[in-house]
């Protein structure tokens, strides 16, 4: 009867261990599944805010080429007194977001993501912080031509237009990166999003 007793016990505990490993593997399970919608959600949110920096970009890419191919020719034409100082107050660099990166450092969404797709993410929103950087720190301050001698209007040409040719090569490289990041997000969120492909920009000439 002793022998029976043991052996009923034994199979109570292997009963209990077993209900209890099998409760923390659903609930390791549900926890798995929770953060890889959280990690999909940021993704879906890191997308919709990269298409929205994008076309800001794109908007405001086109004024600046203008402004930068004026004041090309203006450099050619000794003797210009060309007002750079109010073509120049009204350039600006886009105001670009950051909302989805903050957002996903204070959530720790980043950790439930693949390393290949955070250090993509990383490095775009840096390169964007410091596109936004250089467009506000570098830009020169001018003065209106009356009084100055050609010399003078003439170095002030040469220095807005090295401003704004570096302005507008940085557009073209950040957007190149926008739309790699987004190519990114899109293989990694798979097929069972295929919808958000048509929100995606496609990089000039692909």
């Amino acid at each position: 009867m002793e022998f029976k007793w043991i052996i009923k016990g034994l199979v109570e505990s292997i009963f209990v261990v077993a209900s209890i490993l099998m409760a923390l593997a659903v609930d390791e399970w549900s926890q798995d599944r929770d953060y890889a919608e959280l990690a999909d959600q940021s993704l879906v949110i890191f997308q919709r805010e990269i298409v929205q920096n994008h076309a800001r970009l794109e908007d405001a890419a086109p004024y600046h080429q203008g402004i930068r191919d004026l004041l090309s020719q203006m450099r050619s034409m000794p003797g210009s007194s060309m007002d750079v100082r109010s073509i120049m107050e009204g350039l600006e660099a886009p105001i670009l977001l950051n909302t989805a990166w903050e957002t996903a450092l204070a959530t720790g969404a980043l950790t439930h993501m693949e390393f290949e797709v955070v250090s993509a993410l990383s490095l775009t929103y840096s390169i964007q912080e410091a596109f936004e950087s250089r467009g506000r720190l570098d830009k020169p301050r001018f003065v209106g031509p009356e009084g100055l001698t050609p010399t003078q209007v003439q170095g002030q040409l040469e220095e807005a237009h090295e401003y704004v040719a570096a302005l507008t090569r940085d557009e073209v490289e950040l957007l190149t990166v926008f739309n790699q990041a987004l190519e990114m997000i899109t293989a990694h969120r798979g097929v069972d999003h295929p919808g958000d492909a048509a929100d995606t920009p496609v990089a000039p000439g692909g």
